[in-house]
């Protein structure tokens, strides 16, 4: 009876993952878009930060890392088996 509880609880957090690394990643591409950032330049330090765009850059890198920690918390999650 707790199975089918705990796999629906698995896969509303899945699906909450999902949403917020979709919206992660759009507001990556616009904030790169919009700043004219390569991110994976940006990763490597090759993005030089003014006193225009150090306020954006700043967020850019913070999304960038929320996003990883999202897929990290999915990849674990994807990788829950629940036993009987």
């Amino acid at each position: 009876r707790i199975v089918p509880l705990l796999k629906n609880a698995l896969d509303r957090e899945k699906r909450i993952l999902i949403e917020t690394l979709r919206i992660t990643k759009e507001k990556i591409s616009n904030l790169s878009k919009n700043l004219g950032v390569d991110v994976n330049k940006l990763m490597r330090g090759e993005v030089e930060h003014t006193e225009a765009n150090d306020m954006q850059i700043i967020e850019l890198e913070g999304e960038i890392e929320l996003s990883r920690h999202i897929e990290a918390a999915l990849k674990e999650l994807e990788s829950v088996e629940i036993c009987k």
